[in-house]
């Protein structure tokens, strides 16, 4: 899941903070991500404001899910360091609360196996992508939920 709208005004990226309209834009993905009534059992989030602004949303409609923080999902991470952490979770269905670019070439790495792939994962987006495999390309995408 990407974040919301966030403020450009702010002194650092890391501290950047969801709009109001994001925080809505979030809720109603989280809504939606809700009605599909998904098996999720852990989620990382990046520990960058906005992503866990909207950790917070999320937790709120999934209680039971553990959330961990790491920086392997700051904006400009590298696509297979995430992998991996997929595959060390494989056990889990998993959540990634982040940003892009990463979120877009990740979704493009476990679906078209490339991270040249034109895939773009817009502000509030939820994707479900699912993997039998943990490896480049093996992942169908399911769905996307966006707040509209």
């Amino acid at each position: 899941m990407r974040h919301g709208k966030a403020d450009r005004s702010a002194t650092s990226d890391e501290g950047r903070e969801l709009t109001s309209e994001g925080v809505a834009q979030n809720r109603a993905v989280v809504k939606k991500l809700f009605s599909q009534s998904p098996i999720i059992d852990k989620g990382f989030v990046s520990p960058f404001e906005r992503a866990k602004q909207t950790a917070i949303d999320f937790h709120l409609a999934f209680p039971d899910v553990e959330l961990e923080e790491t920086c392997l999902l700051i904006p400009e991470s590298d696509p297979y360091d995430v992998l991996n952490l997929l595959e060390e979770n494989q056990d889990h269905h998993v959540i990634l609360i982040a940003h892009n670019p990463l979120l877009s070439r990740l979704c493009s790495l476990l679906v078209d196996g490339t991270m040249e792939g034109t895939r773009q994962v817009e502000t509030s987006n939820a994707l479900c992508v699912m993997m039998d495999i943990i490896a480049p390309g093996c992942g169908e995408l399911k769905y996307v939920l966006s707040h509209v």
